[in-house]
C-alpha cells in the first residue's frame, strides 16, 4: 500500500462523485463497495446503522463481496461485534486475525467464509455514531498498514455525512407521506367507502343516474345533486369527479350544515398568520386546497343565507381573498353540490338565493329514492352482507322469506343508508343466524311521515334500540358495545373501528364507554376476548 498516499486525493475526488450522485441506500453502498475493493484490496464491505435506543444495528444495504452466512445459509444480519465494538470506542478498530474473536458466531462465520482480518470504522455525525463501515480481507493486516487505516477514516469522514443526509432525506419523506397520508384522510374521508363496487345498483332509474354522472364528469359545469337522506349523492359527486379530468387532482368535502358565520370564510378561504385572535399560523382554506380540482358542498341547502352571498361570490369571480390578506387568490374549481332539501321552496320563502341555485343548478341529477328503486332490495342486501361482513369480520346472516317480505313492504325513510345500517346491527346482534321479523321490526324508523324531498324543519327520528330479552335498556347498549369492541379488537376510531360501525360520534361512544365503565385495555389484545356474560342468545 506503499503508493496509496498518492492515490490519496484521486480516490477522495472519485468516491465524493459517488456519494453526491447516488440518491438511493443500495445505489450508494454498491458503488461505494464497487470503488474501495480494488483501491484498499479488501474482499467485503459491510455498512449498518446503528439504533442507540436499543444499543443494535440494522443493514445500510447488504454487504458486498465475499458472502457469509450463518448455519441456516442466509446471510448473517450486520450485528457483529466488530461494528459494535467501533461504535463504543467511537475510533477504528482493527482485528489484525479475527480468529481470536471465534468466540461471537457472526466472526466464526466470516473466518469460515475465508475471511482473516477486518477494520471497522464508525460513522460519526455531530459527535454521534450513526453506524459503521466494516471492510474485511482474505489476508491477515500487518503492523505497516497505517496508511490504510488513515485512508478509511477519511472515508469513512465523507460516508457517515452521506449517510446522514441520505437517512435525513429518507425520514423527511416518510415524514411527507405521513402529512400526505393525513391530508388524504381530511380530503378523502374513507375513500375506499366510495369505491364504485360498493354502489350497488340495477334498476333502470339508478342506470340513468350513473349515466348523467360519467356525462357531466367530460364538463366542468356545477352539478346539483337532488336526492333524500341515505340514498347515495356523495358516491354520485366522487364518481363524477373520478371520471373526470381532475381525477388527480383534490376532491374537498364541505359540510355546508356545520359551517358557522365565524368560521365560514376562515375555513372556505383560510386566513394569514394575526388575522384575529387565536389566528397563530397560516391557514389554507378549502377552496384553496380544491384548486384544479372538485370541491363538493354537502347539503348546500342548509347553508345560512347570509353565508350564501360571499359563496355566490367565489362561483361568480372564481376568486377570494383570505382573512387578513387584500391579495386576491385564483382557483380553478369545479363545483359539485347535494341537498336534500326542496330548494325551490326555500327560494319561496326567502331561505334560499334564486342566483346561487342557478349557479349551482347548471346541470342537475336526482337520485330516486329505494322504495322508488323497484325489485332491487333483495340484491342490495345481499351486497351489503357480503360487503360489511368482510369489513366487519364477521359472520355473515341469511333472512327468512318472512323477513324478505318484511323488508320490501317497509318505505325506507332513511334509504340505502338506514338499510346499510340495519344491516350492521343485524351483523353485530345475530352473529351469523337467520334472521327473523322480530329482529327486524325495532330497527324501523318511527317516522311519522312518508318522505319525499324532505321539508328542512322537519328530521327522521332515530330508530329506537333493541333491548335484549331479560335486559334492561342500559345492559343491552352495555352489551351491545362490548361485542362490537371484541369485533373490532379494541378499535374506536376509522372505518372499521366500532363508533363507525355502531353509527355513533367517537366522543359519543367515547361517552358511553366511561358511563358503563367499560375499558378499552380488555379488548385491545384479542378478537377472541369476549366480555364475561355475553352469548349470542342474549344479543
Amino acid at each position: 500500500m506503499s503508493d496509496l498516499p498518492d492515490r490519496f486525493y484521486q480516490a477522495l475526488l472519485l468516491i465524493n462523485n459517488i456519494l453526491v450522485r447516488e440518491v438511493t441506500q443500495e445505489g450508494l453502498f454498491q458503488s461505494l463497495a464497487a470503488t474501495l475493493q480494488p483501491l484498499v484490496n479488501c474482499d467485503r464491505c459491510s455498512l449498518s446503522i446503528y439504533n442507540p435506543a436499543n444499543d443494535s444495528l440494522e443493514w445500510f444495504a447488504r454487504a458486498e463481496g465475499v458472502t457469509v452466512t450463518c448455519m441456516d445459509d442466509t446471510p448473517i444480519p450486520q450485528r457483529g461485534p466488530l461494528a459494535h465494538e467501533a461504535i463504543r470506542a467511537k475510533a477504528p478498530y482493527i482485528a489484525q486475525d479475527i480468529k481470536n474473536l471465534a468466540s461471537f458466531d457472526a466472526i466464526r462465520s466470516m473466518h469460515d467464509a475465508g475471511l482473516r482480518s477486518a477494520i471497522a470504522l464508525p460513522l460519526m455525525s455531530r459527535s454521534q455514531p450513526i453506524g459503521a463501515l466494516v471492510v474485511s480481507f482474505r489476508r491477515p493486516l500487518r503492523d505497516d498498514d497505517t496508511d490504510l487505516v488513515a485512508f478509511l477514516e477519511k472515508i469513512s469522514v465523507q460516508v457517515a455525512l452521506a449517510v446522514d443526509n441520505m437517512l435525513a432525506h429518507a425520514k423527511l419523506q416518510k415524514m411527507n407521506a405521513e402529512l400526505q397520508q393525513r391530508v388524504g384522510d381530511l380530503l378523502y374521508p374513507e375513500e375506499t367507502s366510495y369505491s364504485e363496487p360498493r354502489f350497488f345498483y340495477r334498476c333502470e332509474s339508478m342506470r340513468i343516474v350513473m349515466e348523467q354522472a360519467q356525462l357531466l364528469a367530460c364538463s366542468n359545469v356545477p352539478v346539483l345533486i337532488r336526492g333524500e337522506t341515505g340514498t347515495g349523492k356523495e358516491f354520485i359527486a366522487h364518481i363524477i369527479h373520478r371520471y373526470s379530468a381532475r381525477k388527480n387532482n383534490n376532491f374537498v368535502k364541505v359540510n355546508c350544515p356545520a359551517l358557522s358565520s365565524t368560521l365560514f370564510e376562515s375555513e372556505l378561504f383560510g386566513h394569514a398568520k394575526g388575522a384575529f385572535t387565536g389566528a397563530n399560523s397560516h391557514r389554507v382554506g378549502r377552496f384553496e386546497m380544491a384548486d384544479k380540482g372538485s370541491i363538493f358542498l354537502d347539503e348546500i341547502g342548509d347553508l345560512d343565507k347570509t353565508l350564501q352571498a360571499k359563496l355566490l361570490q367565489v362561483l361568480q369571480d372564481s376568486s377570494f381573498e383570505r382573512v387578513g390578506e387584500s391579495r386576491s387568490i385564483r382557483v380553478n374549481v369545479r363545483f359539485i353540490s347535494a341537498t336534500n332539501a326542496d330548494l325551490g321552496a326555500l327560494i319561496q320563502r326567502g331561505q334560499f338565493r334564486n342566483d346561487l341555485y342557478y349557479r349551482l343548478g347548471a346541470a342537475i341529477i336526482n337520485i330516486p329514492p329505494l322504495r322508488e328503486r323497484l325489485g332491487e332490495l333483495r340484491a342490495m342486501l345481499q351486497h351489503l352482507v357480503g360487503i360489511l361482513t368482510e369489513d366487519m369480520q364477521c359472520k355473515p346472516i341469511t333472512f327468512s322469506r318472512s323477513a324478505l317480505r318484511l323488508l320490501e313492504e317497509y318505505h325506507w325513510p332513511g334509504n340505502v343508508r338506514e338499510l346499510s345500517n340495519m344491516v350492521k346491527r343485524l351483523l353485530i346482534l345475530n352473529y351469523g343466524g337467520e334472521v327473523e321479523p322480530a329482529m327486524i321490526t325495532p330497527l324501523f324508523q318511527q317516522d311519522a311521515h312518508h318522505p319525499g324531498i324532505r321539508d328542512v324543519s322537519v328530521a327522521p327520528l332515530p330508530p329506537p334500540p333493541v333491548v335484549a330479552p331479560g335486559y334492561s335498556l342500559a345492559d343491552t347498549e352495555r352489551l351491545v358495545i362490548e361485542k362490537v369492541l371484541t369485533l373490532t379488537n379494541g378499535v374506536i376510531s376509522g372505518k372499521k373501528g366500532a363508533a363507525t360501525l355502531l353509527g355513533l360520534p367517537r366522543s359519543t361512544l367515547l361517552y358511553k364507554l366511561k358511563k358503563h365503565g367499560i375499558e378499552i385495555s380488555r379488548y385491545t389484545h384479542s378478537v377472541a376476548n369476549l366480555a364475561a356474560g355475553i352469548t349470542n342468545k342474549a344479543l
